[in-house]
């Protein structure tokens, strides 16, 4: 059976942006944005007591959903993060309330297109397409199974807390949020306890393409170093460009050589630091070809597979950068043939390092 979840990346950008959402209702859901509007100001505490007096899901008694709605609703785009812990909509979530107050009629379309770029729906979606009807537990083993492969990775590499997890897409999570957010969304229908795919599903689906996807990270979100993972992930001679490099290099390049088996030759390009060549001497009893090279006044952050993916960020390939910091970058699901010559042109202005 064809796996859903195709790669490194798509599984931690599902992973993250899904982070503890269990349960939608869509009436709920627009409450809540209208209360942002009329608050202008929040935090995670005033959405919880929000969720708590006007949602009916037992889940939102907790005290913590504010948390995770908080998450979901920035990595929507609906939100912007202010100093400290509050948040405001964004320009793009203050157009989505004025055309829900505009054309309530329709508020389906609208709702719609909040969700039309989140990962963890299309993945549960394009299942659907390619393998339903199909039960919610027979949905749960499978795509389940695929996230828990890629989760033992992302434990491995230190991107999540946990292995061998299959969230989002166990059951409890698929019957209380993916089946009804399908539902309420009118993208899928279901008959005889499988769950299908409507037209609009469909179209909703065929809509989503492989493009480039700009990314955010702040602290706790660590989409960027899984793209940096994936792009090493099949690759015969990839390119790493970075000014700096700690341990974190050491760690991913030896996670991902377990499962690379076609990894040939490893490009470097760095500045020359006694720190950064401490940490590549670490790499050198690996079984492929290591070139190091140096450039002064390098700047530039990315990884490359010629023929594949690549992601250009403003992380340097360090813990700091990766984990804790706001950084923001693009993964390219196909190197753009600009950013091969840029990588080409680095080699080639860059001078060896003999480590």
């Amino acid at each position: 059976m064809r796996n859903i979840i195709s790669r490194l990346y798509y599984a931690a950008r599902i992973y993250f942006s899904s982070y503890g959402i269990a349960w939608f209702d869509l009436e709920t859901f627009l409450k809540l944005l209208n209360f942002i509007e009329r608050k202008r100001t929040v935090n995670a505490i005033e959405l919880s007591h929000f969720l708590q007096k006007e949602s009916f899901s037992s889940f939102a008694k907790t005290g913590k959903e504010g948390y995770y709605f908080i998450r979901l609703l920035w990595h929507l785009g609906l939100l912007v993060k202010e100093v400290g812990r509050n948040y405001h909509l964004s320009t793009y979530g203050k157009h989505i309330l004025e055309e829900l107050h505009k054309n309530p009629e329709e508020r389906l379309e609208i709702t719609r297109n909040i969700f039309r770029r989140w990962s963890p729906l299309i993945t549960f979606l394009t299942y659907l397409k390619l393998h339903g009807p199909k039960k919610q537990k027979e949905i749960a083993l499978e795509l389940g199974n695929e996230m828990k492969y890629w989760t033992s990775m992302l434990y491995q590499l230190g991107i999540t807390k946990k292995g061998n997890i299959a969230k989002p897409y166990n059951n409890f999570v698929i019957s209380s949020l993916f089946v009804p957010l399908a539902l309420e969304l009118d993208l899928g229908i279901k008959k005889r306890g499988k769950i299908k795919l409507t037209r609009e599903g469909d179209q909703f689906v065929r809509d989503y393409g492989e493009i480039p996807q700009i990314i955010r990270t702040m602290p706790g979100d660590y989409t960027i170093y899984a793209g940096v993972a994936d792009v090493l992930y099949d690759a015969e001679e990839p390119v790493i460009v970075s000014p700096w490099v700690n341990g974190t290099l050491k760690n991913m390049v030896e996670v991902i050589g377990e499962v690379n088996q076609n990894l040939n030759k490893l490009t470097i390009v760095v500045r020359d630091t006694l720190k950064n060549r401490k940490f590549i001497k670490e790499l050198e009893n690996n079984s492929f070809d290591l070139e190091v090279r140096s450039y002064r006044n390098l700047h530039s952050k990315m990884t490359v597979n010629c023929d594949g993916p690549a992601i250009e960020s403003s992380a340097n390939l360090l813990a700091t950068s990766l984990k804790r910091n706001y950084e923001v970058g693009t993964y390219y699901p196909k190197t753009p043939e600009e950013l091969l010559l840029a990588v080409e042109e680095l080699v080639s202005i860059s001078k060896p390092l003999q480590i």
